[in-house]
């Protein structure tokens, strides 16, 4: 016990002068007429991957000035001291962990002030494990990751080129200190600090309005806050220069349009031998070969793999949000097609409750199919009515259950018809039909009335005619030739009227014109009483072979 009091009384006198040095070093921060502003703590910094240090670490130390109005924040980017109290009801938890989380600070807060960030990271984060949303151990770590974003952003070309560290990028480490510093706001907005913080970070990650605003927000906290008014001076003023320095925005010229659509490039892939493309364009080129489109030179890339070029997609967004935004949206809305847009495969009529595989090898549907697994891997089946010679007007949703994409290039594809669709207007595009639809029901009953409990009747009397055909099926069927439609344990249950009708319906097989009219029909009553008739006559067929 007296060996605690004593290394409490030390670790006490500790911190009364670092409070001491802290101070003195804030009071000079905030000095009006300074010739210059506090030098930051030394930059030495480790790799975030923890392999040897550069040799030049040491040297790293770059201004604060180097952003715009840093040199104001030297103020905020000193480690605080973790609050040292001895009553255990001050503590907030257990005095074991408790001091185990102040030995945590301290050491964060050592390594701090030395420039080993990374190190201080560390032992902050562990802290922040035992003592969750502490607002000291939040705007330190905070601290850290803004110092590491700074210096990482200042490194020379040569010792990047010649020294590289290994971790996260500085852009990386700016969010992280933007998230602790917005935690630190959450839980204190009564102290100007977290608004330093937060503007700093944003002021790294070159979001220069935002950093304003959060000072602003500051000021209205602390209105006498000399750290928050020079820093929000100094803003406002290299902000101006470098908005006068600003390079002139780009011209919209073909560089930066996709060779294969002629529309502003989306998600962009350089090929091997130079060319860009939009990526879905060039996936959907190499439906037909695998050569540039360009230069026809043989490609063995795998344009859905293939990464995309960061460098030019950024210049890309910057230069022209407004028209990325319109090739973003028009890019989803043909993978993610809405409740009321419909990609169609025209082939076959599709009932509710059925399944079919389906073998994909048209280059237009292979590249339908690309876009619904990349969305929500549905798609409507429609055949050629007969009696029109033209997309029939009504359709089934079917959901891609098994998607096998083979070597070459074709899909294997297993589907489940779903829900019912009218076509209200269909059009072509990028080869495949698409279609604006409403959705199809059978006309409800008012649940209690006389026509509700002759359906339900209806229903459960149907479901013991469906039980026994299939066991008579399965008795007179050989082995081989049993498929999946006789089986029971897929049935709805007669509740479901309307989902049941459909699989009473996949147990005959019909002719396109009596599935496609049955598709149609509205009257889950009828449905089912014609399929019964049907199913009387298939019952006989098989008894006489």
């Amino acid at each position: 016990m007296e060996k605690d009091r004593r290394g409490i009384h030390v670790a006490i006198m500790r911190k009364r002068k670092a409070a001491a040095a802290q101070k003195l070093l804030g009071t000079a921060a905030q000095t009006p007429h300074a010739s210059r502003p506090p030098p930051p703590p030394s930059s030495k910094i480790q790799s975030p991957a923890g392999c040897c240090p550069h040799p030049r670490a040491t040297a790293l130390a770059v201004p604060l000035m180097a952003s715009p109005g840093a040199s104001s924040f030297a103020a905020a980017l000193v480690a605080e001291d973790f609050p040292l109290v001895e009553r255990e009801e001050e503590m907030g938890m257990a005095p074991d962990k408790y001091r185990e989380v102040f030995e945590l600070a301290q050491r964060g807060a050592h390594a701090f002030r030395n420039g080993r960030f990374d190190e201080a990271i560390s032992f902050y984060s562990k802290a922040q494990t035992l003592r969750s949303g502490d607002p000291t151990i939040l705007s330190n770590r905070s601290s850290a990751f803004c110092m590491i974003s700074q210096v990482l952003r200042e490194r020379s070309a040569a010792d990047s080129e010649y020294q590289p560290l290994n971790g996260l990028d500085p852009t990386t480490h700016a969010e992280l200190a933007l998230k602790d510093a917005e935690k630190v706001l959450a839980i204190n907005s009564n102290s100007p600090r977290p608004y330093l913080l937060k503007a700093y970070a944003l002021i790294l990650l070159e979001q220069y309005h935002e950093a304003r605003e959060a000072i602003l927000a500051g000021l209205e906290v602390d209105p006498l806050s000399h750290v928050l008014q020079s820093c929000l001076s100094d803003l406002q003023r290299n902000t101006n220069i470098a908005a006068g320095a600003r390079h002139t925005r780009l011209v919209r010229t073909d560089d930066f349009e996709c060779m294969l659509c002629f529309k502003l490039l989306f998600e962009p892939v350089t090929t091997p031998c130079g060319h860009s493309f939009c990526r879905s364009c060039l996936h959907q080129s190499m439906d037909h070969g695998n050569k540039c489109p360009m230069c026809r030179t043989v490609l063995f890339i795998g344009p859905k793999t293939y990464p995309i070029s960061v460098t030019l997609s950024n210049i890309i967004q910057k230069n022209f949000p407004e028209e990325y935004a319109e090739r973003k949206s028009e890019y989803e809305t043909m993978t993610y097609a809405g409740v009321d847009l419909m990609p169609l495969f025209v082939m076959d009529v599709v009932l509710p409750c059925q399944k079919m595989a389906l073998n994909i090898f048209e280059p237009r549907y292979r590249l339908m199919v690309r876009r619904i697994m990349e969305g929500n891997r549905r798609m409507g089946m429609v055949a050629i009515d007969s009696a029109t010679g033209t997309v029939a007007d009504c359709g089934c949703e079917v959901e891609i259950m098994e998607c096998e994409p083979l070597p070459d290039g074709r899909f294997y594809l297993e589907v489940e018809g779903s829900r019912r669709f009218r076509i209200l207007r269909s059009w072509d595009q990028d080869g495949y039909r698409v279609a604006e639809i409403e959705w199809l029901q059978d006309i409800s009953l008012p649940e209690g009335s006389q026509e509700r409990k002759d359906l339900m009747e209806r229903a459960n009397a149907a479901s013991e005619l469906a039980k026994t055909y299939v066991r008579r099926a399965r008795e007179l069927a050989r082995p081989a030739r049993r498929t999946r439609q006789l089986d029971l344990e897929s049935m709805p249950g007669p509740q479901d009227p309307e989902n049941f009708s459909f699989w009473l319906v996949n147990l005959i097989n019909l002719r396109p014109s009596d599935r496609l009219d049955l598709l149609r029909l509205r009257d889950t009553r009828e449905r089912i009483s014609r399929t019964l008739r049907l199913l009387g006559d298939a019952e006989q067929i098989c008894r006489v072979q």
